[in-house]
């Protein structure tokens, strides 16, 4: 094991130092504006990309290149680090961006969004490369994203034309079928050796954020019964969750019946996600806003990937730290430059982010 992962988690960890520390993010929150961000990012690891970006753009659409070209050479080259079955297992971690990447492309499209605006929205850190993105992006329907896909031989083409042709253009159920493959996949690739379930781990907590938001979402719905009836021929949310995650089977019951979110949220406690959400519920009562109580989800998948970092340091632990990291860290400066556009101030951005930083 230590030979696997020993040398190659020497280069994440020392790629791990170049993350950005409190000091780098007070100066990126305490700039006036986005071009005194861009200014401040350029004293970052951020330099170069930065500097690269500025040739052909500004204001915001220089960050989100200098982001995008960051995560090619960072992310990108964590699978290359490791050969045979530690490849495959990172592999299996990046897949969340593809995945990530492409219901983006299908929300833009079926939005209207232009081409260039659904593309500042993408990370390309998966197999799916920002040449492969561009050229979904430009398609002028979700059956020809689809359609490229297929003749490309790109991750998820199959999912996708199979969840088109059997769907009613519902685009829920399309993302459903396509969260299932890449679960479904991963799970049944996964066996009992310590890697593998350190990855699994992982795995089934993203699918329980993935359900729990999902309900939540489901419960602001006026009459979510006949809704679901309707679309889906099952008055239950059962057809739109993905198996695999952590949570009981009838405790996913009784949430999906629950009467709205704050019922859900006692209906959780005992679980890892209680207290995180019970937190937030004085928010979610003012704001009546699920999105308050979806983010507390998703800082808890957040901060769990980054304390891989301290679990065994010859195992892939380190990589999963280190890719959920730098992955909070791309969203957050994304979250500072778009509030700087927005007039937010630092304390409103701040209390925004998820917050990590490198010791």
């Amino acid at each position: 094991m230590a030979g696997d992962y020993g040398y190659s988690n020497a280069r994440i960890r020392a790629m791990k130092a170049a993350l950005l520390d409190r000091r780098d993010y007070e100066a990126l929150l305490a700039a006036a504006s986005v071009e005194a961000l861009i200014e401040a990012l350029a004293r970052t690891a951020y330099k170069e990309d930065i500097e690269a970006a500025l040739v052909k753009v500004a204001g915001v659409p220089c960050v989100v290149e200098g982001l995008r070209r960051n995560v090619v050479h960072t992310v990108g080259a964590v699978p290359r680090f490791f050969d045979g079955r530690p490849r495959e297992l990172v592999r299996l971690l990046v897949s969340r961006w593809d995945l990530s990447n492409l219901i983006a492309i299908l929300r833009g499209q079926a939005r209207g969004v232009p081409a260039e605006e659904i593309l500042q929205a993408l990370v390309p850190a998966g197999e799916l490369h920002e040449a492969d993105l561009r050229e979904l992006v430009k398609q002028p329907t979700i059956r020809a994203t689809a359609e490229l896909m297929l003749t490309w031989r790109l991750p998820y083409a199959g999912a996708l034309a199979g969840a088109l042709r059997l769907g009613n253009g519902d685009l829920a159920g399309v993302e459903t079928a396509l969260h299932k493959v890449r679960f479904g996949d991963a799970l049944a690739s996964l066996g009992r050796e310590a890697n593998d379930l350190l990855v699994r781990e992982m795995l089934e907590t993203e699918i329980d954020v993935e359900n729990i938001s999902l309900l939540l979402r489901l419960a602001g719905l006026g009459d979510r019964r006949a809704a679901l009836q309707a679309r889906y021929g099952a008055a239950g949310p059962g057809a739109l969750l993905v198996d695999g995650g952590s949570l009981p089977a009838h405790l996913l019951g009784q949430l999906g019946a629950a009467a709205d979110a704050e019922a859900m949220v006692r209906l959780l406690q005992g679980t890892s996600y209680g207290a995180a959400l019970q937190n937030r519920l004085g928010h979610y009562r003012q704001s009546g806003d699920a999105g308050v109580l979806e983010r507390g989800l998703e800082e808890i998948l957040v901060l769990k990937g980054i304390r891989m970092f301290h679990r065994d340091p010859l195992t892939i632990a380190i990589a999963i730290g280190y890719l959920w990291a730098k992955s909070n860290e791309i969203a957050n400066v994304r979250l500072i430059a778009q509030g700087k556009t927005l007039g937010w101030g630092s304390d409103m951005i701040r209390e925004e982010m998820i917050w990590w930083t490198r010791e």
